[in-house]
């Protein structure tokens, strides 16, 4: 707030001046100009949506698309492409399924295990522990 106030100040200062040094307040009008807008967005940008850290808001961010919100391509699925994918909520079918198997298909993508070329690799986008966390939310489905 304090920094608006010294803007505002330094603005007036600007516009008080005299009509005939117009090459010099047009020189002070232009970095008053970034510095209002750096003061604008600074803030705004503190406000973005972070990164996902919760093994639940990367699956809801990176899986949910294709997975759907629940593991079962369901409610959550981004639809119009629709590739066929295991449904994660299946107790029967994910009590077979190890959480190294579900770490190496995250990591290297469907293609690498002989599934759906779809399934991206994720190995340079999420970290072990981020895959580990998101391997524990599909597990409460």
């Amino acid at each position: 707030m304090h920094m608006d106030k010294t803007v505002e100040r330094v603005a007036a200062r600007v516009a008080n001046t005299t009509e005939g040094n117009s090459t010099r307040q047009a020189r002070i009008k232009f970095p008053l100009v970034w510095m209002a807008m750096l003061l604008t967005a600074v803030p705004m940008a503190s406000m973005a949506q972070t990164a996902p850290t919760t093994g639940k808001e990367i699956y809801e961010r990176m899986c949910a698309g294709c997975h759907g919100t629940y593991g079962d391509g369901g409610e959550g699925h981004a639809g119009g492409f629709s590739p066929v994918v295991p449904n994660l909520s299946r107790k029967d079918y994910m009590a077979l399924v190890t959480d190294e198997y579900l770490m190496l298909v995250i990591k290297k993508g469907g293609e690498y295990v002989g599934k759906i070329a779809t399934m991206p690799a994720w190995e340079k986008r999420l970290s072990d522990e981020q895959i580990k966390s998101v391997i524990a939310h599909i597990r409460t489905f």
